[in-house]
């Protein structure tokens, strides 16, 4: 505990702050209370990622075990902080309401449920949670920053889990990690997952604004499949190779799952079809699946054992 500021401690506070205002509502608009994680999706998800990058690194320096240096910690917690902060911020001055909705597009609460001018969004009434929320974000950045800059903070050197037995790059992690990039390259960037019809023609859809939290959630496990694979490639995987395929392999079901989901569950309901790079983004995340078991299965003795560095 000893590696543990005042600053590290105060983001704990932000992080449940966090957590209790996506649980909480944000708007009155038109009489009718607005939650936040159906409100402003993609928003909250933010938030959340936030809270558990807080809690994690936290956790992590405290047991001796954190994975980046004291100010990497106190860097990463209050960056993350920060975007969610401005982001929180930009949702308190534009509503997600009103706003341009394309005339072709059948998805409940388009316009500015995306991103629109603030003389765009209806006036909506500020509740408290949204003001625990932005409190929390900011007491997160603000911690974070000031641990980072600490004495303490420059003094922790980084000591991260490195499991004993090592594997190194293999062609299955291999194959996981362009599985990962592919998930979120083919579903949720420029390619067409969904086409709508209207009076004025078609629309194409990628899955990031129509599915947010499928999105969201798509991109953190691309993220942290491709931190895995490289940590593993660098002799500093955290688990050995059974325990590390299967951990991968998981990741890749709960993508899998997600979206597959979307693909019989269009959030546009039966007004959609589904365009052919879904269909490249649900193979890709099978490829993380197939990748992971079969990484457990064939590297079942260590080929190489790092020394430890404390």
């Amino acid at each position: 505990m000893q590696k543990i500021t005042l600053w590290l401690g105060l983001t704990l506070v932000g992080a449940v702050l966090q957590l209790y205002a996506i649980t909480s509502d944000f708007y009155l608009f038109q009489g009718e209370v607005r939650d936040a994680w159906f409100g402003i999706p993609h928003t909250s998800n933010l938030i959340l990622l936030s809270a558990l990058v807080a809690v994690v690194l936290f956790a992590v320096t405290a047991i001796g075990r954190n994975p980046m240096s004291g100010r990497g910690v106190g860097l990463f917690v209050g960056v993350v902080g920060l975007l969610a902060t401005l982001q929180l911020g930009y949702r308190m001055i534009v509503p997600p309401f009103d706003g341009f909705v394309p005339q072709n597009s059948n998805i409940i609460g388009s316009g500015c449920l995306f991103y629109c001018l603030p003389g765009e969004a209806a006036s909506a009434d500020l509740l408290a949670g949204i003001w625990i929320g932005f409190i929390g974000c900011l007491i997160v950045a603000v911690g974070g920053f000031l641990h980072a800059f600490s004495g303490t903070a420059q003094r922790t050197q980084a000591n991260p889990t490195i499991a004993q037995s090592q594997t190194g790059m293999t062609p299955w992690l291999g194959l996981a990690a362009l599985g990962a990039i592919g998930q979120f390259v083919f579903g949720y960037t420029f390619f067409t997952f969904y086409i709508t019809a209207g009076d004025t023609g078609e629309t194409y859809w990628s899955g990031w604004l129509p599915s947010p939290h499928t999105s969201s959630l798509v991109l953190a496990v691309t993220l942290i499949v491709a931190a895995l694979v490289w940590y593993a490639s660098r002799g500093k995987a955290p688990l050995n190779p059974m325990a590390f395929g299967a951990l991968i392999a998981v990741l890749g079901l709960v993508s899998t799952y997600r979206i597959f989901f979307r693909i019989i569950e269009s959030p546009f309901g039966d007004g959609a079809s589904i365009g052919f790079a879904a269909y490249l983004s649900l193979i890709s995340a099978i490829l993380i699946v197939a990748g992971g078991i079969v990484h457990a299965i064939t590297q079942k003795a260590p080929t190489s054992a790092p020394s430890r560095v404390s």
